[in-house]
């Protein structure tokens, strides 16, 4: 009985009182269209040099996925709050994710590889609608119970894929991830049927000077710009250099997935724990916090030399961001009206793609020209920046209230 309770509790605490069923099926949409998006991601690479590419096609592919989210986040987030509609959004952003893996996975060349990358790309900068979407179902105090739940479900979908990638490419073909990626479509875009969409009102055709007001918000380009410098570190460590670096230290390529999925693993567990953290200790101590986390879990990596020390890193690692991430995208759409949330959120993760860019492509760089060891030490350096972030006046009732 008390575990019944408890449970009970726990799901009044996550979940809205009304819109339960929608909250069900939008997860579910969640669910797959993320697995379409990050199903073949592990293998992309080794498909592209497979095509007869070089080393440098292959990161001018790599590169391609961000180039539309750079460039169309902001137009989506923009034309969302003017439609005053955003399930059609999602239903575009459904279709072009499983558009681009099926020409992934029927292309025979590298530039169709390009183009069809940017192609998921384009799907990928619908992410700007899918949280808005979602936190309408809540009350508009709770929009972080959203958020953490939106991250949790992304997160194990991440998990999923990152897990089962490599299985399907070796028992039936490096192809095979693609396709399957591509009919994950299906059920999600049957899922979406099933939700309802709460409507908004429509932004008026001539409030562009409202629509800059939102966007220049002093919160939500700090927010922003905080999260550029924790996406260059995510990007470079766990996307990039620590399974690098695992293999110097002599990670097996089973231990290199296990190192992965426990990041994203507790990263999925931070997501969802960041409403009580961010109640229990509020917005600036709980940044400040997870910052000094992430910071010295990156710092610390040059001097391990045990894989089960690294795996034991990417636990605080992985729970840190997940909080952190939920945070500001929480702090993003803060206190926006909902007619303008989308642009909100067009902004903050416009801006933020640029450190998923930046972040592998100098941290190459880098390492080449100083070794491996800087570059954790320059992307821990750069979390630690938004300790004092943090402390900055434009936060000062935002992040304590």
């Amino acid at each position: 009985m008390p575990a019944a309770s408890t449970d009970a509790s726990v799901s009044r605490w996550l979940l809205p009182a009304a819109n339960r069923s929608s909250v069900f099926f939008f997860s579910i949409v969640n669910l797959f269209w993320w697995l379409g998006l990050y199903l073949y991601v592990p293998v992309l690479p080794v498909y592209v040099q497979e095509s007869g590419a070089p080393l440098s096609m292959v990161g001018i592919v790599l590169s391609a996925y961000a180039i539309p989210q750079v460039l169309f986040r902001i137009p989506v987030g923009i034309w969302s709050d003017r439609l005053g509609k955003r399930k059609p959004l999602i239903a575009a952003g459904i279709v072009f994710t499983s558009l681009g893996a099926l020409g992934l996975g029927l292309s025979p060349g590298p530039w169709l590889l390009f183009f069809f990358r940017m192609i998921t790309g384009v799907g990928a900068a619908m992410w700007v609608v899918f949280p808005v979407y979602f936190v309408a179902y809540y009350r508009s105090g709770d929009s972080d119970k959203a958020i953490g739940l939106i991250n949790f479900v992304r997160s194990v979908a991440l998990i999923i894929a990152t897990a089962g990638s490599g299985f399907i490419a070796e028992e039936f073909g490096l192809s095979r991830p693609f396709i399957i990626a591509a009919s994950l479509g299906i059920p999600a875009f049957l899922a979406l049927l099933f939700t309802r969409e709460i409507r908004v009102s429509r932004v008026r055709t001539a409030s562009w000077s409202d629509l800059v007001s939102v966007a220049t918000a002093p919160v939500l380009l700090m927010v922003s710009a905080m999260a550029v410098l924790l996406h260059y570190a995510v990007f470079t460590g766990v996307f990039g250099f620590i399974p690098i670096y695992a293999t110097e230290i002599g990670a097996s390529k089973g231990e290199l997935g296990l190192i992965t999925m426990i990041n994203l693993g507790f990263s999925a567990l931070g997501s969802l724990v960041s409403v009580w953290v961010s109640q229990r200790f509020g917005y600036r101590t709980s940044i400040i916090g997870s910052a000094v986390v992430i910071g010295v879990s990156l710092l610390v990596i040059p001097f391990i030399s045990w894989v089960p020390v690294l795996m034991a890193a990417q636990v605080a690692l992985g729970m840190a961001t997940g909080v952190l991430m939920t945070l500001m995208m929480t702090l993003s759409i803060r206190g926006v009206s909902p007619q303008y949330q989308a642009t909100a959120m067009g902004v903050f993760q416009a801006v933020y793609a640029i450190g998923m860019m930046l972040g592998p492509l100098t941290s190459g760089y880098l390492g080449s020209a100083l070794g491996l060891s800087a570059v954790f030490y320059v992307a821990a350096s750069l979390v630690f920046v938004l300790v004092i972030m943090a402390f900055l006046p434009v936060f000062s009732r935002r992040l304590t209230e």
